[in-house]
């Protein structure tokens, strides 16, 4: 393979075809399943609402504004609390390009997990993952990102996915619609979320393995460790599929 190839791999990338779709929710067991059909219920109400409302997800993130600054935190929700309990969620919106994204993706959210403060400290939190969307706010990618991207609290996958779990499960704040659009999305699209958290740590141990690489977290040449496409008419089509 010659060097302009081997650029051009992208290792961040999981490959997420409707086969793998399919068997992965059939991989989840009982309960998980039941969960993920919740979800999923939940995100159809999610789009009733803003329909009936004449309104596209991402004009509740955007509100009043016809053209998003690049960079600019949308629908942040004050400052990260110091601890919001168990399946607290802090988010934002913004636009700008990242590795991996298609043109038809007008931005991303990204989602933390706060996990209180120590001491005098400012809060901590942790990063969930960020969802690609598109000009409506459907969802078009999922992806984590390194640690310096976001200035987190680094935590591994298996920690994070619980951390989604109940986050996934827990009701808006105030019932707020958007808030409640993206936690479902966390449930429907919990396979690919394990998937993806444990794509970044084992991109991360490969390379600290021998401690070549002490400061992995912080390289700025290294933005997404991992990312999939998604659609939420096939994950709710694959759902359906294994549910009968």
């Amino acid at each position: 393979m010659n060097a302009s190839r081997a650029r051009a791999v992208d290792h961040s990338r999981v490959p997420f075809p409707r086969a793998r779709v399919t068997a992965s929710l059939r991989a989840l067991g009982r309960s998980s399943q039941a969960r993920t059909r919740t979800a999923a219920t939940r995100l159809i109400d999610c789009l009733d609402r803003f329909v009936a409302a004449g309104q596209v997800p991402l004009a509740a993130a955007l509100g009043d504004t016809d053209a998003p600054q690049v960079w600019h935190q949308y629908g942040a929700i004050g400052d990260m609390p110091a601890d919001g309990g168990a399946g607290a969620l802090h988010f934002y919106y913004h636009a700008h390009r990242t590795p991996g994204a298609s043109s038809a993706e007008h931005g991303h959210f990204h989602l933390f997990a706060p996990l209180g403060a120590t001491g005098g400290d400012a809060p901590r939190y942790t990063h969930l993952l960020a969802i690609g969307v598109d000009a409506r706010g459907m969802p078009l990618r999922l992806f984590t990102t390194n640690r310096w991207v976001t200035d987190e609290t680094w935590l591994p996958a298996e920690r994070v996915i619980a951390l989604i779990e109940a986050v996934a499960a827990a009701p808006a704040a105030g019932g707020d619609p958007l808030e409640a659009w993206l936690r479902a999305q966390l449930g429907v699209f919990a396979p690919q979320i394990t998937a993806l958290l444990r794509h970044r740590d084992r991109r991360v141990a490969a390379r600290l393995q021998g401690g070549r690489r002490p400061g992995l977290l912080e390289d700025r040449r290294m933005h997404v460790l991992s990312h999939c496409r998604i659609s939420v008419e096939r994950q709710l089509v694959a759902l359906d599929h294994v549910s009968h």
